[in-house]
């Protein structure tokens, strides 16, 4: 179901929806903004896992570096990884925390217990680890709807994904 026909209720928020938001990629900017004035509102209540933020800032990095240099992110954190991340943290920190402090935006930990149904997952819906670590909070919480663009939670059974651009792969 595509992210603006979320009828209410809670719903786990994956880190692409984030960055596309935080990015302002133009033309999926009204669905998502849409889509936060109702969490705004408490129509939805939307969780967003720690492993997703520390992705978020992790991906935002990487492109502000690109973006500011034009070279490889990768290689300007390898030569002088202190001043790459002075350059960029603050200005991304300063976004991510005005997002956090939007209301019925939850953010949740990581718990030991995840660590086995994450194992779980990886086996069981095909996962790389970061997804299957989604997955354990997700379940753990009760829920049954995620926000992502990411076609591997299609895979997961009993978890309904609201996309952007990605539809289900029928």
């Amino acid at each position: 179901m595509k992210l603006d026909e979320v009828s209410g209720g809670p719903i786990y928020v994956d880190t692409n929806v984030l960055y596309m938001y935080l990015r302002s990629d133009p033309s999926h900017l009204p669905t998502i903004k849409a889509f936060l004035e109702r969490v705004i509102r408490g129509e939805i209540v939307a969780f967003v896992g720690i492993p997703a933020l520390d992705e978020l800032f992790y991906r935002l990095l990487l492109a502000r570096i690109k973006d500011t240099t034009g070279r490889n992110p990768l290689d300007a954190l390898r030569e002088d990884p202190t001043g790459v991340i002075a350059a960029h943290s603050y200005e991304i920190e300063t976004a991510m925390r005005e997002l956090m402090r939007l209301p019925h935006l939850d953010p949740v930990g990581v718990e030991t217990t995840d660590f086995d149904k994450m194992l779980d997952n990886i086996r069981a819906f095909a996962l790389l680890p970061r997804d299957a670590l989604h997955v354990a909070i997700i379940q753990r919480l009760g829920l049954t709807a995620i926000a992502s663009d990411d076609t591997d939670f299609d895979r997961v059974e009993g978890l309904e994904r609201h996309w952007i651009i990605n539809p289900p792969v029928s």
